[in-house]
């Protein structure tokens, strides 16, 4: 019996060059096929681990008495946007400066006294009290005049923050916010 000549087409009708061919085009789909579908299962896991991300709670948002334009529970990206608000501190800083609310307190009554108060008055109360590192903010975040003056007075351990209203003043102590300063920008 004769061996089959394999270079000869006519023994099962392909070439070896035919079937390599064949082979490179075939490995080339399957190769093609899995990338794709990893592609797509990479992508899809990505996007889902994202928005989970998005919609996992964060930690919650609050006003405080400085906050002309209260901000309610943000979550995702949204809380994120707010962390220049975030006081940081210690609790042994924010005991500190917790000692210094009388002083600071004992010097705004005065202009608390029914009448409408404006941010010069709280100003010019605080620098006469010895203090030297006040902010004051008596307009909102749209520019319009508020009947209520945020304060901030940096004080050994951080600072004396709150409002004060035409007929009370609300103080409380803690770190400065993540701008640097003891009371936030009034366009924020």
């Amino acid at each position: 019996m004769a061996t089959p000549d394999l270079d000869d087409p006519t023994t099962d009708g392909t070439s070896r060059l035919g079937r390599a061919v064949v082979g490179v085009v075939v490995g080339i789909a399957i190769f093609a096929f899995v990338g794709v579908v990893g592609y797509f299962l990479f992508v899809s896991y990505a996007m889902q681990q994202w928005a989970d991300s998005y919609d996992s709670p964060q930690p919650q948002v609050t006003a405080t008495a400085e906050d002309t334009t209260a901000v309610g529970t943000e979550t995702g990206l949204d809380a994120s946007n707010e962390a220049y608000r975030q006081r940081a501190g210690t609790p042994e800083s924010d005991a500190e400066a917790a000692l210094s609310v009388p002083a600071v307190q004992a010097a705004l009554d005065p202009v608390a006294d029914g009448t409408a108060v404006d941010g010069d008055e709280v100003w010019d109360a605080l620098v006469a009290a010895g203090f030297e590192h006040v902010q004051t903010s008596d307009r909102t975040a749209s520019g319009e005049v508020s009947p209520v003056v945020g304060v901030g007075v940096s004080v050994p351990g951080g600072c004396v923050y709150g409002a004060v209203a035409p007929d009370a003043v609300t103080l409380d102590a803690g770190g400065p916010i993540a701008d640097g300063g003891c009371l936030e920008m009034p366009s924020h």
